[in-house]
């Protein structure tokens, strides 16, 4: 055995052998599981493709099917249509949203459907409106008109834990809604699909797409990880060699 070769088993180098490794699992680990996730992105895409291309159905029948057993996770993204109207002043607006690079809110209202279920209302996120606009304080540029209206949208849950401040919210929280209202909710809310105006210029608030069904950055991520496994698979152990061959003298 060469003094080189020797010099590379000293305890200090097998420490450094040990945490290359580690560092090429880690890298290895960290590819297979960017492509993991690739993979849910795409099973979420296709499910979310495929209710969207569903046949629009009542808020009423989708509302009966959580009574016979399914869950409002089984309804997500579902098309639905309801009539109702709006609750005057009854608004919350979810912060730190943004539109084509715009910053902005989103305006969520309350939409009674007595006439459906008496005493229940809904969670309607009505779409993005600007920061300057909003901040201007003049909720007639986004008021909706007065009147029962027959709106459709797209299903979608809530998640607990709001927080925010006074009207602004970072979530909608189908139970602190509900107390803020003072009124039943249903257990979905659902995302308006507006339309521009007629004139082609745009009416606040502007609708919200319902998801980004691209792949996202998965992919690249794990192209990465990979590379830097392969130069460590490679780069180290020339480096290796090049070193047992150096006379220890020398070094």
């Amino acid at each position: 055995m060469t003094p080189g070769v020797r010099r590379l088993l000293s305890p200090s180098w097998v420490l450094s052998h040990l945490l290359v490794a580690g560092l090429l699992v880690a890298t290895l680990n960290l590819g297979f599981w960017q492509l993991r996730r690739l993979e849910a992105r795409r099973a979420y895409n296709s499910v979310v493709d495929a209710r969207a291309g569903q046949p629009v159905v009542s808020l009423a029948e989708a509302l009966d099917s959580i009574e016979d057993g399914a869950t409002p996770d089984d309804l997500r993204y579902l098309r639905v249509q309801v009539p109702g109207t709006w609750e005057p002043g009854a608004e919350v607006y979810l912060a730190n949203r943004s539109r084509d690079g715009v910053a902005g809110v989103h305006v969520v209202a309350l939409l009674r459907i007595d006439h459906i279920y008496p005493g229940l209302g809904v969670a309607v996120d009505r779409g993005f409106v600007p920061r300057p606009l909003y901040l201007a304080g003049d909720r007639s540029a986004w008021a909706p008109a007065p009147g029962e209206l027959v709106m459709v949208g797209t299903l979608d849950v809530g998640r607990r834990g709001e927080r925010g401040h006074v009207d602004e919210v970072d979530r909608i929280d189908l139970d602190a809604l509900a107390e803020r209202w003072g009124v039943s909710l249903a257990p979905t809310w659902i995302r308006e699909a507006a339309s521009p105006g007629v004139d082609g210029s745009t009416v606040w608030p502007a609708p919200v797409s319902v998801a980004d069904l691209g792949d996202g950055t998965h992919l690249s991520y794990a192209v990465q990880w990979f590379v830097f496994t392969l130069i460590g698979l490679v780069g180290y152990p020339l480096v290796l060699v090049r070193l047992a061959h150096r006379d220890p003298e020398v070094a």
